[in-house]
């Protein structure tokens, strides 16, 4: 039998001797436990020694006390832990955990240790202490079989330390080419072999999203017509049946080296981004348009994709971002959703990175009547959820959690624009006074996963 209590880990540094390795447990727990043993097996991470067990008399407290020499011997940190302790009388065995750990190679300053990252990683910091789960950060520093040296969230500063080996790792290396590297498949060979699971697996690009998406009857109907950028005969055919086109980098992000191509008063418009901001030419033909498009797809594989007459507000498009969570048995849901306008009438792409704004969900349908809102508002989450269902299914390695970028026309039909394997991390913006959904979430599926 398994007994499991949520515990403060308080190292009792009143031990002058270096070397005993003691654990002091309440009377109510020891009790409760059945602990008649004087010395047991201790476990955290990969770790494990033998220790003394000491029962101190209390009323109700959950605090257990722990010399340093264990803190030492089990690569914890010398701070108070709020932590899971689990005894299994089986095996006497008492166990520390479990343990998360978000691993990241986004870097700054002492203040901000994380750049962009720091906010989100503190917020998931402190929701785990309420909910008595060890977590740190890990910024790839060399990995060690039996710990890791990663940043640990002390009250009020983040803290480098010895930690113990994870139950779970969260992957949010942002970085593509990084990804890619063999210092990360390295890496990812070592948690494969000491059976460390880890979740999300890699970036897709976005023809690799196409193809399995479309492969599925029920979610081909809101895919953009989309084929492979070869040669100017590839647009010329696209531009023969859709007033518009976009040309997208299969592994671009953030709204970034996307060409828009249209045709109107016998002239071929390019609007596309650059180092200078937004640029336009026109041509009588496409032939002219295309050197512009070559000097970019000559270096990085690019799709042309079927142009959708977006909704709109104000003149401005508008798309949605649907955050999803695996949660218990496997199933996905939506945590999070919101509408995303672009910052003028002349920005083609409503993304946060190229000054979009950030709306309520309903905000983003207002151009609709109320039938047509209401029937948007219950596709729009549950097509993202089997998108995500489907591209969990159909990749390599465990997702949990995906960005899903949608669509709607002017006629209310949405459309599939992007699926995000590391969606953005900045906040919604919306609701500030708490943890926002996307970090219970998270947390929800860590405690699932690791049951």
């Amino acid at each position: 039998m398994k007994y499991t209590e949520k515990i403060i880990l308080q190292p009792n540094n009143e031990i002058k001797n270096t070397t005993l390795l003691s654990l002091s447990i309440p009377e109510t727990i020891a009790i409760k436990w059945h602990l008649n043993e004087p010395s047991l097996l201790f476990r955290c991470g990969a770790l494990e020694t033998v220790v003394e067990v000491q029962v101190y008399r209390t009323s109700s407290s959950h605090t257990v006390y722990c010399s340093p020499a264990l803190l030492t011997s089990l690569s914890l940190p010398n701070q108070t832990i709020p932590i899971t302790l689990t005894f299994c009388n089986k095996q006497n065995v008492i166990s520390l955990g479990p343990i998360f750990c978000l691993a990241t190679n986004a870097t700054g300053d002492e203040s901000q240790p994380f750049g962009a990252y720091t906010a989100f990683c503190r917020e998931i910091a402190e929701y785990c202490e309420e909910h008595h789960i060890l977590f740190y950060v890990y910024t790839l520093k060399p990995w060690n079989e039996h710990r890791v040296l990663g940043t640990i969230w002390n009250q009020r500063t983040w803290v480098n330390s010895d930690l113990p080996i994870p139950s779970l790792i969260y992957n949010r290396i942002h970085s593509r080419k990084l990804e890619k590297s063999s210092q990360i498949e390295k890496l990812k060979d070592i948690w494969r072999e000491q059976n460390i699971p880890y979740f999300n697996e890699s970036f897709l690009n976005k023809w690799e999203v196409h193809q399995k998406l479309l492969s599925h009857d029920e979610v081909a109907p809101y895919l953009p017509e989309t084929i492979l950028l070869e040669s100017l005969d590839n647009i010329q055919s696209m531009m023969n049946s859709y007033p518009t086109l976009y040309l997208k980098p299969l592994n671009g992000s953030q709204g970034k080296h996307i060409f828009r191509i249209s045709h109107h008063n016998h002239l071929f418009q390019l609007d596309y981004s650059s180092f200078q901001g937004n640029q336009t030419i026109t041509s009588k033909t496409l032939s002219g348009l295309y050197p512009t498009i070559r000097a970019r797809s000559k270096l990085v594989p690019y799709l042309v994709q079927q142009g959708i007459p977006l909704l709109e507000i104000d003149g401005c498009p508008v798309d949605f971002r649907i955050l999803c969570l695996k949660d218990s048995g496997e199933r996905w849901k939506v945590v999070s959703a919101v509408a995303r306008i672009a910052q003028s009438k002349d920005q083609f792409v409503s993304n946060i990175a190229r000054g979009a704004m950030l709306k309520k969900f309903e905000e983003g349908l207002i151009q609709f009547d109320e039938a047509l809102q209401k029937q948007t508002k219950r596709i729009v989450p549950e097509l993202a959820c089997e998108i995500s269902q489907i591209i969990d299914q159909e990749s390599d390695g465990m997702f949990g959690e995906l960005g899903i970028d949608l669509s709607v026309d002017q006629d209310g039909h949405p459309w599939i624009i992007e699926v995000n394997t590391k969606p953005s991390k900045t906040s919604d913006g919306i609701n500030t006074k708490s943890y926002r959904p996307s970090v219970k979430a998270l947390i929800r599926f860590f405690n699932w996963y690791t049951s």
